[in-house]
């Protein structure tokens, strides 16, 4: 029998298969992901070095689907809107794959896809004339909002289950408020706003 003329293995396919399984259950083991791929764990091996480098190969899949969005910065616009605009759509893909954001955030970022992301995000932010340090610090604080949202997007629509005796401010405010199929996306978009415009305050001002 000749040889099949493209490889039954290869990062792509194991770091998708990964994101698959980590969609459906939350995380994978090298022995899951082998009885899903059809192998033997050692012959992933050969392909990845292990745990740490499918982690960051799942995490370039999901940005490389974001580099390849229109509209993606840098662009057209002033630097605050293309902020908002690169949180909104990393955050969009992110969202749809949101049980992996607890694994991606224990491994440090290794990737060329994930880090041309932050590069963008860091270039914006160094044009607006923010120093070494306040470029850190407001990717870090843009990064930690967007997880956080993009968790808060494959939330339940009605994330507290209230009662109108016991939480009676509460239970007003989610049936009340007209925001059922839409309050993390609202959220996010106030939330963002306010964080941007704090970002002008650094800039004008410095960190102490």
């Amino acid at each position: 029998m000749g040889r099949p003329l493209s490889p039954l293995l290869s990062p792509e396919k194991i770091c998708r298969a990964a994101l698959e399984l980590v969609d459906e259950r939350g995380d994978f083991t090298l022995p899951r992901l082998a009885r899903r791929l059809g192998v033997s764990p050692s012959s992933i091996y050969h392909h990845v070095q292990g745990r740490p480098e499918i982690i960051n190969g799942m995490r370039s899949l999901i940005s490389a689907d974001v580099l390849a969005q229109d509209g993606f910065p840098p662009g057209e616009g002033a630097w605050r809107e293309q902020v908002v605009r690169w949180a909104r759509i990393y955050r969009a893909a992110l969202a749809q794959h949101a049980k992996a954001i607890p694994i991606f955030v224990g491994e440090a970022v290794t990737d060329e896809a994930t880090l041309e992301i932050y590069e963008r995000l860091a270039a914006l932010l160094t044009a607006q004339g923010f120093d070494p340090r306040a470029v850190i610090v407001a990717v870090s604080v843009i990064d930690s909002y967007m997880l956080g949202s993009a968790m808060d997007a494959a939330s339940p629509a009605m994330a507290w289950v209230t009662q109108p005796q016991a939480h009676p401010a509460l239970h007003k405010a989610l049936h009340g408020g007209g925001l059922a199929d839409n309050r993390p996306d609202a959220a996010f978009e106030a939330g963002i706003a306010a964080l941007v415009a704090n970002l002008e305050a650094i800039v004008a001002s410095g960190l102490p």
